[in-house]
This record gives C-alpha cells, sequence and structure tokens, in this order.
C-alpha cells in the first residue's frame, strides 16, 4: 500500500495559516499597523473601503524596505525582528513570527511600495493569491504603504462568515482606537469611504484619550502610576462615579503591547472594592511594564494573551496600585438618605405625542398602579407607561381573580381590603401568595420581558409614542457611537426616543419614550448604545431584536430598587399579559412557584 502522506503545496499551507492570523478585516488592520510602528514611523494612515473587505491600506513614514526585502517580506517565516530562539526570551517588537504579510497576501491582491531613506526610488511590488506579478522601481515617499484589495477572493467560505459592515468596522475601530491610545507619539489618520474619522496629533496619553473619546469621559479619568525595580504599572482609571454597565473601553497593555486577562480585570475591581455595585465596570487605560523574559507573548496567533512568570504579583501590584490612585484623588460622593428624605407619592403627568394624532396626557406609571416609586438611592421615577382611563376610573377598585380556573399564577386577595398579599424580598424579588402556593418574580427579569415585548411592537411598527422634554438634552458620544445612533435612527424613533444629530458627536434627545426614567436619559441613552454593541459583537441578532432587548435590559427596574405595592401588582399584572411571561429576552425564568404541598413535605407534615 502506497503512502497516503503528502506534503501540502505552499499556497494551500498559506492559505490554512491566514485562517489562523487573518479572520476579519480587522486582523490585517491590526498586523499592518504594527509593523509600521515596529518600522518605527511617527506617521501613519489607515484607508478603509466597505469595511476592509474591498480595500485596506496603511502608509506609514517608517524606515521602508529594500527591493530584495519587499519581495522577500511576503515568503512564510519572513522577519527581521527576531533571528534566534534566545530573543523569544526578549521581544520588544510587536511583530516577529513573519506570517502575517505571506497569510494577507495568499488570500487577497496586495500592492506594496516601499522606499528606504538612503534609496533614490522604491520599490513596487503586487501579488495576487500569495503569487508575486510584479517587482519593479517606482517613485514614492520614504516609508512603506501596503494596500489590500479583494480580502478573502479565493477563500469565499470565509468571505461569507463576515459580518455586516457595521459590525466588521466596529473591530476594525476599536483596534485603531487599542492601537492609537497605546502610541501617543504618533500621528494617527482613519479615513473611512473617504470620510475622515479620525486625525489625530501627536500628544501625551492624556490628551491622546481626551481626543479618541469624550472630554466628560476624560475628566472622569484618575491618573495611575506605580511601580518598582520590576514592575510598572501607570495610566488612567475612572472615577467610581463613572462607571458602566458593559466591560467597554477596559484596555490593557504589556511593554505597549495591547492583551486581554480576566484575572488581572478582577484585580482592577477588586482595587475599587465597595467604591462600585456588582454589575458596574470601570474604564481604564492601565500600562504594565515588566522585563520581556518575565513574560510570553508567544500564547497565540492573535497575540491577544500574554503569560506571566509570576501572575499573582502582578496581580497585587494592579491591585495595590488602584487602591492608592483612588486614595490619592479627591471623591465626592453623592448619599441619599432613604429614611430621612420622604417624596409625596404623586405622578408627573407628561405630554405624548403620536404621527398625526393630538396629544394626549398619561403618567409614566404602569397600567395596574398610580404611584411613583422611590429606588433606594433616594431617585423617583416611573417604570411603565399608564392608561388614564384605568387611572381615573379604577384606581380604587380592588382586583377580583377569575375563579374559574384556579392556578398558582392567579393572583390569591388576602381580603376584600387588603387586595393581594404581595411583598418584596431584598428589594429583589416579588413574593406573592397564590391559590396553591408561593409565587417568587424577579423583579428586572419580569420588567425586562414587559419592556422586550413592548419595544419589538413598537419597532415594529410605524406609529410611536414619545415623552417630549421641555428643554433638549445633549449627549456627547464617542466616534464610533455616534455611527451607530446614526445607523439605527428610524429605529430610535419607532422606540420613541427623538434625536437630532449635531456636529461634533453630539446628539440632542428631545423626546423619549415613557419607560426612560427621568433624571437618568443620559445614561440610558449612552447605556443603551453600550449594550447594543456588545449583543452585536457576541449574538447574532437581528437589528431590531437587538435594540429592543437592549432597550429592556437598560431601561427595566433593577435588583436592589425598592418597589411600592401598586408597582408589584401592576408588574405581576403586566407580565401575565405578555405573550411570553415566564423568560426574560436572555432565557433567564421571570418567575419560579413552590407549592403548598412541597412546603408541607419540606416541613414533613405530608
Amino acid at each position: 500500500m502506497g503512502s497516503c502522506i503528502k506534503i501540502l503545496p505552499l499556497s494551500l499551507s498559506n492559505k490554512i495559516a491566514a485562517g489562523e492570523v487573518v479572520n476579519r478585516p480587522e486582523s490585517v488592520v491590526k498586523e499592518l499597523m504594527e509593523n509600521s510602528i515596529d518600522a518605527k514611523a511617527d506617521s501613519i494612515t489607515v484607508i478603509i473601503k466597505d469595511a476592509g473587505k474591498s480595500l485596506i491600506q496603511v502608509s506609514d513614514n517608517g524606515s521602508g524596505m529594500s527591493e530584495d526585502d519587499a519581495v522577500l517580506c511576503f515568503q512564510r517565516h519572513s522577519t527581521s525582528k527576531i533571528t534566534s530562539a534566545e530573543d523569544l526570551d526578549r521581544i520588544k517588537t510587536l511583530g516577529f513570527r513573519g506570517e502575517a504579510l505571506a497569510s494577507v497576501a495568499s488570500i487577497s491582491h496586495v500592492e506594496l511600495k516601499t522606499k528606504t531613506g538612503d534609496d533614490e526610488v522604491g520599490t513596487l511590488v503586487r501579488i495576487e493569491g500569495g503569487e508575486v506579478k510584479t517587482a519593479e522601481k517606482t517613485n514614492c515617499e520614504k516609508g512603506t504603504s501596503i494596500a489590500v484589495k479583494n480580502l478573502f477572493y479565493n477563500t469565499p467560505g470565509r468571505r461569507n462568515f463576515l459580518k455586516s459592515n457595521q459590525t466588521e468596522f466596529r473591530h476594525i475601530y476599536e483596534t485603531f482606537v487599542r492601537i492609537a491610545v497605546s502610541n501617543p507619539g504618533i500621528e494617527f489618520n482613519l479615513f473611512v469611504n473617504d470620510d475622515p474619522v479620525f486625525e489625530l496629533k501627536k500628544s501625551d496619553l492624556f490628551q491622546r484619550i481626551k481626543d479618541i473619546f469624550s472630554d466628560t469621559f476624560s475628566d472622569s479619568l484618575i491618573e495611575v502610576n506605580q511601580g518598582n525595580e520590576i514592575i510598572k504599572i501607570n495610566g488612567y482609571i475612572s472615577k467610581p462615579n463613572f462607571t458602566k454597565k458593559s466591560k467597554q473601553d477596559q484596555f490593557f497593555y504589556l511593554n505597549g503591547r495591547f492583551f486581554i486577562n480576566r484575572t488581572l480585570n478582577f484585580a482592577v475591581y477588586s482595587g475599587y472594592d465597595d467604591l462600585i455595585e456588582k454589575g458596574d465596570y470601570p474604564s481604564f487605560f492601565l500600562f504594565i511594564e515588566i522585563n520581556p523574559s518575565k513574560t510570553d507573548v508567544n500564547v497565540h496567533p492573535s497575540k491577544m494573551e500574554v503569560k506571566f512568570e509570576d501572575e499573582s504579583a502582578v496581580f497585587g501590584m494592579l491591585r495595590s496600585s488602584v487602591r492608592e490612585a483612588l486614595k490619592k484623588s479627591d471623591i465626592v460622593f453623592n448619599v441619599g438618605f432613604d429614611n430621612t428624605i420622604k417624596f409625596n407619592d404623586t405622578t408627573e403627568s407628561f405630554h405624548f405625542t403620536q404621527p398625526g394624532k393630538k396629544e394626549f396626557s398619561g403618567h409614566g406609571i404602569g397600567t395596574s398602579f398610580s404611584g411613583n416609586r422611590q429606588s433606594k438611592s433616594g431617585n423617583i421615577h416611573s417604570i411603565f407607561e399608564a392608561s388614564k382611563e384605568f387611572q381615573e376610573d379604577k384606581k380604587d377598585e380592588p382586583i377580583v381573580p377569575d375563579p374559574a380556573e384556579p392556578n398558582i399564577f392567579s393572583h390569591t386577595k388576602k381580603s376584600e381590603t387588603e387586595g393581594f398579599n404581595v411583598w418584596q424580598y431584598q428589594y429583589k424579588y416579588i413574593m406573592c401568595q397564590t391559590e396553591t402556593g408561593l409565587m417568587i418574580i424577579d423583579q428586572h427579569a419580569a420588567h425586562e420581558r414587559i419592556l422586550y415585548e413592548k419595544a419589538l411592537m413598537s419597532l415594529n411598527s410605524q406609529s410611536y409614542f414619545s415623552q417630549q422634554l421641555l428643554l433638549p438634552i445633549k449627549v456627547n458620544l464617542t466616534k464610533i457611537d455616534y455611527v451607530i445612533a446614526q445607523s439605527l435612527k428610524d429605529e430610535f424613533r419607532n422606540l420613541g426616543f427623538i434625536v437630532n444629530y449635531l456636529k461634533d458627536n453630539i446628539v440632542e434627545l428631545s423626546g423619549l419614550p415613557s419607560d426612560v426614567k427621568p433624571g437618568k436619559e443620559n445614561k440610558i441613552f449612552q447605556e443603551l448604545i453600550d449594550q447594543y454593541k456588545e449583543y452585536e459583537l457576541k449574538l447574532n441578532l437581528d437589528k431590531r431584536d437587538n435594540l429592543a432587548k437592549s432597550f429592556a435590559c437598560r431601561s427595566a427596574i433593577k435588583s436592589g430598587d425598592k418597589l411600592q405595592y401598586q408597582e408589584m401588582v401592576g408588574l405581576i399584572d403586566n407580565l401575565f399579559s405578555s405573550q411570553m411571561p415566564f423568560v426574560c429576552p436572555h432565557g433567564r425564568p421571570t418567575v419560579i412557584r413552590i407549592t403548598t404541598d412541597e412546603l408541607d413535605k419540606r416541613f414533613s407534615r405530608s
């Protein structure tokens, strides 16, 4: 029997390697930008078209390459950054494997122009599918410019797995920002479909963060600067009162290289101790400097993972650095006192507008109750849209369950005057006695289900209700958030957001859905976009479904919010009026039951 083992052709092996190194346009942008930084460039320009599917071009004014190197650099494992195995223990460059250009060239059309400072003319190299088509002299500026066209043209399966242009651009944007943040001494430019997105001048780290994000964001930062002869940690963390509900805007760098490490993330959270609540996440830009011989960056082709010789020491130093920075900063806390501040139990009236119809008055409360609720922090806000007719005609009328089909979820009155036997447990769960046992409702999950179905109905209709604001509210967004907000313009309107898009990445809110908490409009709108981005990256959701889930998640009452009796009854009533009352939009249960028989068995009464 003959041998079945074969040596793969170089073109095929390069395609296989490309699957590890280049899995989307963002991978190409990352590799090319890192090569430019390694070439000591102080000006880098990135041009993107069709989210990188048709063109990715990265140009720099770095050292450039000779004609021989310009051809050789596209061969696998060709690199100028290491020469021996010992070099792997002291890597200081961002690239070193010599796989990126070979992988990119094998699945695209590449045009390279490069020139060193000593050469009078440059070199032009054209490659298609890994095969060199042209290598000749050309006139060009000092440095290197690489244009990658028709990415994945010869691997249609990989191309078909790419996401929407918006999603692919977001990955490119995030990589660009990660690299730009860590290199403030380099000028960066980003053009997307011929439109400038970033034109970043040389600066220091704080100014670079300010240029990329917003003034409000940069004003929330606290400087971190700790170290010894073994490890140094510097950068910025956000103040405890400037947290987010998603793990975005968190940046770790090891010797200038961006990396991800959940253990060290927890070290940062631990440094805040009780200054932030569970479920809130701080932003940070933290740079760790360690002798390269004490780390291993050669863990994964993406270079996003690193290993430390003593990770526990890094953990302790990081946590200590965060604590020390918070201790030195002047932090002012706003404290609410539930026992001393009293609020009148009255409803606020708003004007709601439906296109093509006259205005009518409504209340930002649920269809089954009429009182405002007070959260543990002292904020008052409404959670459901009220029915004016219900409040006028039925607010004093007791709710009587239908005895025709009693079941575990039927509401049971304790007496004609006391109404339902309903109470709140730890400001988290609603306990309700039923005819056959006890019903326990997760108040956040239940409200999410109600808001999700309501939002989905609004998004699928052409009519909307909006709570008009007396004074418009301006929200300063990042560039990517502004782009996302523009792409969701119609969906926002159908939800009830009246958004005006101004200059300098500022949006103006002149109308809001009735379920948005008064006084927290800016935060809710920003969190809605953050949640949308997170779902877009992690889940394969339809745009409307994504937005409905995001809106429900960020607008729902939270664990820890104190509810009044009528609000609890209203929540139960609305939950069991929904199409899918037993699970939240994410699949978690909204309600569980314990029958009397089960309790009797537990207490050995049966």
